[in-house]
């Protein structure tokens, strides 16, 4: 049984690794109050249709495939990670400009459509620059820590960022609706200025970091990388999960466009998604770091098919449709959150260390490739059938369950749910002055 040991939380909460946990705090303000938990009301409130809503949301996921870039983008950059990843994290703090635009909106100098054109332009660019800056500080742990560390550090990181964004966002749809009656548009501005002041923290912290020097990548020659075993599967599962990943319209769309909840409870569906994820996060992290991460990822796969199912199920003739969403919700993240660590895991005990920054741009360049294609389709689907919405997204919820189940079926396992890659014994971590357990 591989449950969380306070052990490794002590480690983690040590001043050694005080700047990870200020990456994790800041990055919890930013994905709760200014990420789709709140502009998929906003734009929704503004008069946006789902299609622009679904394809802002969208963009962040497609332009990850820019990271397939990274070896050349670190060459242009002189192998100067830390200068890349810190102009990155700058996009964290967007909330500022998030707020000026609502306030803006709220005073009647922006009108509504210049305001839905200005906070869609800022949404997608800074998201994308944010999922880029997650991959890149993944992979600074990857190329700077010892392995060890790196499955110490990693899940901790994620577990505490869901901790803080479960605390942050189910009491903000109670806020939010009783807010949007007293002051309107003002409530949102007050939150996005709240995730601006607290996501300051994130390139603070990045500053902190270790510095892991040069990170060169040779420029590769034909037939002179060698595929890893077991890679090629990898990535060919990962990609049609990743499909069915962009598939799937945001549950807060549903929730408003169809099922006519409230702004409050979109929000309490994001919170209810991070108490999920939180709970995938821990216990992943947990037994990730001994155990089979081929196996933890075809069980995300299947968690997430059963996921899409629950959501395709909340027809708005079925009286609980709200209650199968917020289960949607917590497996969705739940899932996916195990399967974010799984599948880093799996893809660093596949990849030799001096190989990590060029398979990985490879990795996240094809899944995110993947999830930008399914969220087109997603997209046109409804924009061309408005009339009968509900059935739409009835369609891609299904649809992206059939991708999940496939990935399930077409994952490649070990032999045990032991990693014969985890370390043998409990390592001692700088800083802990002790053996962690």
């Amino acid at each position: 049984m591989h449950l969380p040991r306070p052990t490794r939380w002590r480690t983690f909460a040590s001043a050694h690794y005080r700047p990870f946990q200020a990456i994790a705090v800041g990055q919890a303000f930013t994905g709760s109050y200014a990420s789709d938990a709140l502009f998929v009301p906003l734009l929704l409130r503004l008069g946006a249709p789902a299609a622009l809503v679904v394809a802002v949301g969208a963009a962040p996921v497609g332009g990850a495939a820019l990271q397939a870039f990274a070896p050349q983008i670190l060459r242009r950059f002189e192998g100067n990670l830390r200068g890349l990843t810190l102009a990155l994290t700058l996009a964290e703090v967007r909330g500022f400009v998030l707020a000026a635009i609502v306030a803006g909106v709220a005073a009647g100098i922006v009108d509504h459509l210049a305001g839905i054109v200005l906070i869609s332009a800022t949404v997608a660019i800074g998201q994308t620059a944010g999922v880029l800056s997650g991959s890149n500080i993944s992979l600074w742990t990857a190329v700077v820590l010892p392995d060890a560390e790196r499955r110490l550090v990693g899940p901790r990181m994620g577990a505490l960022t869901m901790a803080l964004s479960t605390v942050l966002l189910l009491p903000a749809g109670f806020v939010l609706d009783a807010g949007t009656q007293a002051i309107g548009l003002w409530i949102y501005a007050a939150f996005f200025l709240v995730s601006g002041v607290a996501s300051m923290l994130t390139p603070f912290a990045v500053t902190r970091l270790p510095r892991p020097g040069r990170v060169l990548v040779a420029r590769e020659t034909p037939g002179a990388t060698e595929v890893p075993p077991g890679f090629r599967r990898f990535r060919d599962v990962s990609v049609i999960a990743s499909f069915g990943q962009g598939l799937l319209p945001a549950l807060s769309l549903y929730a408003l466009s169809v099922l006519g909840m409230s702004p409050g409870f979109a929000v309490a569906l994001s919170g209810v998604g991070a108490a999920g994820a939180l709970a995938g996060s821990l216990a992943a992290g947990s037994f990730l770091f001994r155990g089979s991460s081929s196996r933890v990822l075809r069980a995300s796969f299947l968690l997430r098919a059963v996921a899409a199912v629950s959501c395709a199920a909340a027809i708005p003739a079925n009286p609980i449709a709200p209650a199968l969403l917020l289960i949607g919700a917590a497996l969705f993240n739940g899932g996916g959150n195990a399967g974010v660590l799984a599948t880093n895991e799996r893809l660093y005990r596949l990849v030799p260390t001096q190989a990590r920054v060029r398979f990985q741009s490879r990795f996240v360049g094809a899944t995110a490739a993947a999830a930008g294609a399914g969220a087109a389709v997603c997209a046109i689907t409804l924009a061309l059938a408005p009339p009968v919405a509900w059935a739409a997204y009835t369609a891609l919820y299904a649809g992206s369950a059939i991708s999940r189940t496939i990935a399930t079926l077409r994952s490649e396992v070990s032999g045990s749910w032991s990693s014969p890659s985890a370390p043998p014994v409990e390592t001692s971590f700088p800083g802990d002055g002790i053996g962690s357990s």
